[in-house]
């Protein structure tokens, strides 16, 4: 027999003295079909916007790296090249953990929003494998499957602001888990919670869950408690969790009238102040807000249960939409 051949593989170390991060060669790079989000995946763009972020964060480690200049000439084609970079980078962080971790290790950073969407989506294209099965729930039912961007999450955020302790969140439909993942790293709120029904998305929250915790502890940026269930949001079991709630985030505009009517009777039991965005307004008779698209603009409501009687009645908050 012969020997097995020496697995080929590229290690980038964390600066914060979490696990590595290791590629195995060759990398991966996609074929460009719009298919599968593996296609989407470019490990050596990956691998070097890696350590530029960490250059972000650590002065000492930039200028290593500016010193090399690898970041510059690199060939991502060639194992020699990219273990060359991969190699510095390291030396870089092993002399920064050396010199400065025993200080800092303890103490995370907030994550900016540019540095988070880069996190999100790397997580994304390792745990989506197939896309496309999120698109094959029956329409109007609690399994319908519709993502939410990035850019609208930030705009709730900054509508809310300042988020303190005292909020919790819940993502009713919560998909793959991205907007969970996004308020808990970008606010302070004491707990965010999701709730998703079907198998796929809440499969692959599973794996977004395990790659978000694996890359914010390996930059050392801090987020919020959380978790994302598999589960439906209308059973019992999670009601409690959900009167809890300060801020509901709910993508209905699919859901269908019965499930509508049922997450009306829910938010009839909220604590006063509890505000709900919701991508259909739930009381058109009450106010006017234009349906969108699951990829358009949500509505925003201020929700008072307890002066409530009979049908549910909702205020838009501060007279507007966006």
């Amino acid at each position: 027999m012969e020997p097995e051949s020496k697995k080929e593989e590229l290690t980038l170390r964390s600066p914060m003295g979490t696990s590595p991060m290791i590629y195995s060669w060759p990398l991966k790079k996609g074929k460009g079909s719009l298919r599968r989000s593996e296609d989407k995946q470019d490990e050596a763009a990956e691998i070097v916007d890696t350590i530029r972020w960490v250059c972000e964060d650590i002065s000492a480690i930039k200028e290593f790296m500016d010193s090399s200049n690898l970041l510059n000439i690199y060939n991502p084609n060639s194992f020699e090249s990219m273990t060359e970079l991969c190699n510095t980078y390291n030396k870089a962080v092993e002399k920064y953990v050396i010199n400065d971790l025993p200080s800092v290790k303890d103490k995370k950073t907030e994550v900016s929003r540019a540095h988070l969407r880069h996190i999100i989506q790397k997580c994304y294209n390792k745990s989506v494998t197939d896309p496309n099965l999120l698109n094959h729930y029956e329409a109007f039912t609690p399994e319908v499957y519709g993502e939410t961007s990035f850019e609208l999450i930030c705009q709730i955020l900054d509508k809310l602001h300042p988020i303190g302790p005292e909020n919790k969140f819940v993502d009713l439909g919560s998909g793959v888990g991205q907007v969970v993942l996004q308020v808990a790293a970008l606010s302070d709120c004491s707990h965010c919670l999701g709730i998703e029904k079907s198998n796929i998305p809440a499969k692959y929250a599973q794996d977004l869950e395990k790659w978000f915790r694996f890359w914010m502890g390996f930059y050392g940026k801090k987020y919020s408690d959380f978790k994302i269930v598999h589960g439906d949001f209308l059973d019992k079991q999670y009601r409690s969790e959900i009167l809890e709630s300060t801020i509901v985030f709910v993508n209905n505009f699919a859901f269908g009238p019965e499930v509508d009517q049922q997450l009306k009777y829910i938010f009839a039991e909220l604590n006063d102040g509890a505000r709900i965005f919701s991508s259909k307004s739930f009381c058109a008779l009450n106010f006017r807000i234009s349906e969108r698209n699951l990829s358009g603009e949500f509505s925003q409501s201020l929700v008072y249960p307890r002066s409530l009687q009979g049908s549910m009645s909702y205020v838009n908050y501060e007279s507007e939409s966006f």
